[in-house]
């Protein structure tokens, strides 16, 4: 457990979370390890774990019929990845596959969200920092939407009251 604590304390996500909460959530996980070109999760899989990736590069990916399966973004060491048990959403709405050589803190989701009941500051400040992460990710989407099928508008000139 020490070692999850001791990894746990370095991912970026949960800097400033106080060192109580981070041994709790060190108790409801684990350290795993993949090599490149491993798959982690995969889409509409159950969502049971919530990762914090602690060393290495995973690609987050989406599939469908139509189009096939396209890479959505790169993420980093230091990010959350398996946010869909923290919401209740079921199923996982992508996969993620190691680029690199990875190493993660897998954590029970729903076990966190006990943690999150239990200690209102705690769940305050994780739910905050998750909902950053899926913030900044739709962002990241909407700009590679922009990319790939944007139409540009002509300027419209507004008139002023």
């Amino acid at each position: 457990m020490q070692d999850v604590l001791s990894a746990l304390r370095n991912v970026r996500i949960l800097k400033g979370i106080d060192d109580e909460h981070l041994k709790r959530l060190a108790e409801i996980s684990r350290s795993l390890s993949f090599p490149a070109h491993r798959e982690i999760f995969h889409q509409d899989d159950p969502g049971k774990d919530v990762y914090f990736i602690v060393s290495g590069e995973v690609s987050l990916i989406t599939c469908t019929p139509r189009v096939g399966c396209r890479q959505l973004m790169k993420v980093e060491p230091g990010e959350l990845i398996g946010w869909s048990p923290l919401l209740g959403t079921g199923n996982l709405t992508d996969t993620a596959r190691t680029l690199t050589p990875t190493e993660l803190i897998a954590a029970n989701g729903d076990k966190i969200l006990e943690q999150c009941a239990l200690e209102p500051r705690f769940g305050f400040e994780f739910m905050h920092r998750a909902a950053q992460t899926l913030a900044s990710r739709l962002s990241a989407t909407r700009m590679q939407l922009l990319d790939m099928g944007g139409v540009r508008l002509p300027e419209v000139q507004f008139e002023s009251d």
